[in-house]
């Protein structure tokens, strides 16, 4: 089942009632949240606060079923995607927080060295590939019409900041930062644009609805 852009509009008024703008506000404060508790507390505290965050995500899953998806935007493929993005960022956080703890305390030496940093980087590239998946299974032209242009608008939010830092950066006027920055400056650019897509969709749909009861 499809709709055309109009009716997509007014269905995604109650995007709310799917768990992805919640799960994306877990995370988004969580993750931060156990970083600094783990440094703050220790790794026994950071574990109890990645689980109490574990169990906000599963409460939002229980509360807000993905089904909701398939029944808001008329998508299966976004309900699957809802569930796959959730998953690999619970791994990200876990992997982050083992890293964080074996570089403060036991870091380990040599060639196992490496193992350290993919902790949580396997879990963001396979976040990565769940976003691609989507893409694929989606057979709403709309949908993945506008996932599209969202994503278009994340990676150039990217290329101005990495472009502007980096000029910046060049003649010694602000420090230097890690370029794992890429992802989630980009996954903000991808919230932007699809926040601006769905207030342009509302405007397009009010405006349509004057011109038809004038």
């Amino acid at each position: 089942m499809t709709y055309s852009g109009i009716e997509k509009a007014e269905k995604q008024t109650s995007s709310w009632d799917t768990p992805g703008p919640w799960l994306g506000m877990v995370m988004g404060f969580g993750t931060p949240l156990c970083v600094f508790v783990l440094n703050a507390a220790g790794w026994i505290a950071g574990l109890a606060a990645f689980g109490v965050m574990g169990a906000i995500a599963f409460a939002v899953i229980r509360r807000f079923p993905s089904e909701n998806a398939a029944r808001i935007y008329g998508s299966a493929a976004l309900a699957r995607y809802n569930t796959r993005f959730l998953l690999a960022m619970m791994a990200y956080i876990a992997g982050l927080l083992a890293a964080m703890f074996l570089y403060n305390n036991d870091m380990p030496t040599g060639p196992h060295a490496y193992a350290v940093p993919l902790l949580p980087t396997l879990p963001l590239l396979a976040a990565i590939g769940v976003m691609g998946r989507y893409m694929v299974e989606e057979t709403d032209e709309y949908l993945r019409h506008r996932t599209s242009l969202s994503a278009l608008i994340g990676l150039g939010l990217v290329l101005v900041v990495g472009t502007v830092w980096g000029f910046l950066e060049t003649f010694a006027l602000v420090p230097n930062i890690w370029a794992w920055w890429v992802f989630p400056v980009w996954a903000i650019g991808l919230g932007i644009g699809q926040g601006l897509l769905a207030r342009f969709d509302r405007a397009a749909e009010k405006a349509n609805d004057e011109d038809a009861h004038p």
